[in-house]
């Protein structure tokens, strides 16, 4: 890996100036010149870094765009992308060597790197500097820091290596586990998910599982005056539970379904996870017109804070824009996502649009005016990962083993908490499977998670402007059609010399 033309640390210094407004309730004040001794000398230097970290993942370029929203949600087949849109259209016919989209995937390498090698020079500054932090906040950090690198690691696979489908002993990326600037190999899917990825979180489950405020208090979303925000806001944190969700990620992109579905259960099955990230209740969005939680906020184990994020819809989905412009849905696509209307998320996330391209426009990131003094905490909150993905590995295990009853058993819970019909129990093993895949795309749209979906399926699609033949016009099968191994196999970036 190319470290010397892609990467610069930046955990001495300005860690996370990026973005405006995704360190507010971090408590993150940039230090512009210090050393390495100096930034590690405090608690406070460690919280800025630390802090620091999360906010280079919010940029545009990782999840406050490229990775959620934007490229990834097109290259997924999300929306039906304009052909004058030259700067978009690479993504939606799978054209990953046009200009745009090799600067982007460049971007997204060099920024996820540039955030890994500042949470290993965090956790080396743990070692270097002992006695600093209580024990207790020692462990805390290097837990969230430990799943942030396994977290970004374990997108950097999915977006650049190859799907289980296609060949677990393919080459995938390179695994960064020091703060040196060195050139590291790439290592096959299988090794850097089982011999790095798994072991980090592993690690940090550990650790979490001691010191973790989540697992007593709950998210703890509230100011406390006087008092620093550190150790509260547990969503905007790689809290116990988003680790674990991240772990079952990364065991059913392996097709490990049984260690997949071990770690999901953890989730599902835990009365307490369950009454702090309940579903999210219906009088917040249907009967509420003036602060709808449109993201499902309570729902979500981990996401950042923007408070710019009425302007994703402004700029990206309003069905007003030049046509060239926004992103809209396929037109009708809403009906075949949706065939009960009275599902909880095409009422409060679907809204009539005026664009002569689309029926409905997508509103989830739709703001409203917030109350200044006492702002809702969803009106700046983006969630990344929500609880409602480890009911769907858990019901997707069961219907890999054949178990039917069990897989209904993990989807009927998601269902009753969007308002539509359960499935029974004489249910086939293949609608199942389709169910599975139609409540990840009604449920986690602009998050990025719907292309990885596909990936992992190797999922055939009826056109590049059109969807996956999840819809209901096809059989949920793989393809190994030439259109679906392009979409589906990205560049390393060509300034990595590999």
């Amino acid at each position: 890996m190319n470290l010397h033309k892609s990467i610069i640390i930046t955990a001495i210094g300005c860690l996370g100036a990026a973005v405006s407004g995704c360190s507010d309730w971090l408590d993150y004040t940039p230090s512009d010149k210090q050393t390495h001794e100096q930034q590690f000398s405090t608690p406070a230097g460690f919280h800025t870094s630390v802090n620091g970290v999360y906010n280079l993942m919010c940029t545009p370029s990782l999840y406050g765009y490229n990775l959620s929203y934007g490229p990834l949600d097109i290259m997924g087949n999300c929306y039906n992308v304009n052909a004058t849109n030259t700067s978009l259209i690479e993504f939606n016919t799978a054209t990953y060597t046009g200009d745009k989209a090799s600067e982007t995937f460049e971007t997204i390498w060099s920024s996820a790197y540039n955030a890994i090698l500042n949470t290993n020079l965090i956790l080396e500054a743990l070692d270097q500097y002992p006695g600093v932090l209580t024990a207790n906040d020692e462990k805390l950090i290097r837990g969230e820091m430990l799943a942030m690198r396994a977290f970004l690691h374990l997108d950097l696979v999915r977006l650049f290596g190859q799907s289980i489908a296609y060949g677990p002993d393919e080459l995938a990326v390179p695994y960064a586990d020091t703060s040196d600037i060195i050139r590291r190999e790439r290592l096959t899917t299988k090794d850097i998910i089982y011999n790095k990825i798994i072991p980090d979180l592993t690690n940090a489950q550990s650790l979490l599982k001691e010191v973790d405020p989540v697992l007593t208090e709950g998210v703890l979303n509230t100011n406390i005056d006087g008092t620093s925000n550190w150790s509260r806001y547990r969503q905007l944190r790689m809290n116990y539970y988003a680790a674990t969700l991240v772990k079952a990620r990364a065991y059913i992109w392996m097709e490990d379904f049984d260690n997949a579905m071990a770690e999901a259960v953890k989730i599902t099955d835990d009365p307490h996870a369950l009454s702090i990230f309940p579903w999210v209740e219906p009088s917040r969005l249907l009967v509420n017109n003036t602060n709808p939680d449109r993201i499902f906020s309570t729902e979500c184990l981990f996401g950042f804070y923007n408070d710019k994020l009425s302007e994703i819809f402004d700029y990206t989905f309003n069905g007003s824009l030049d046509t060239s412009a926004v992103l809209h849905p396929v037109n009708n696509y809403d009906a075949l996502l949706f065939p009960n209307m009275g599902d909880y998320r095409r009422q409060s996330q679907w809204g009539s649009s005026v664009s002569i391209l689309s029926n409905v426009d997508f509103i989830k990131y739709k703001g409203f005016k917030a109350n200044v003094k006492n702002p809702e905490f969803w009106a700046s909150f983006f969630g990344l990962i929500r609880i409602s993905e480890a009911f769907l590995i858990a019901a997707e295990c069961h219907q890999h083993n054949g178990d039917i009853p069990g897989a209904i058993r993990y989807l009927n819970p998601l269902k009753t908490a969007r308002g539509i019909a359960t499935l029974d129990e004489n249910t086939s093993r293949s609608q199942v499977l389709k169910e599975i895949k139609l409540e990840y795309c009604r449920d986690m749209r602009g998050e990025g998670q719907i292309y990885f979906l596909h990936k992992r399926n190797w999922q055939t699609f009826t056109s590049a402007s059109g969807n996956s033949d999840l819809d209901g016009s096809g059989q949920c099968s793989r393809s190994d059609t030439p259109s679906a191994v392009a979409r589906y196999s990205v560049p390393i970036p060509a300034s990595e010399n590999f």
